[in-house]
């Protein structure tokens, strides 16, 4: 999904909104979990918990980039950077 042109603000729309679809599944993969734990599949709840995690540090990174985008558009890039075009609000 790249778009030629795209600005900082839709970049940081778009991740945002990934942000908030992972945490939905964040909630459905506890849930599932403990739904398996207590039907005593304690292997599949295991295996759940594992996806549990990897998505929660997923949705770790993209919380982080949404902040650092959110910071590019207050104060610009830093000087001696890679060049990016931004327009501060």
């Amino acid at each position: 999904m790249c778009r030629e042109g795209i600005d900082l603000v839709t970049l940081k729309v778009a991740l945002k909104h990934s942000f908030d679809r992972l945490e939905q599944e964040v909630d459905h993969l506890r849930q599932w979990s403990a739904f398996a734990s207590n039907v005593n599949l304690g292997e599949i709840s295991s295996m759940l918990e594992d996806a549990l995690s990897r998505v929660s540090g997923g949705n770790e990174v993209l919380s982080g980039c949404v902040r650092s985008l959110a910071e590019l558009q207050v104060r610009g890039p830093t000087t001696g950077g890679p060049g990016v075009t931004v327009t501060p609000m």
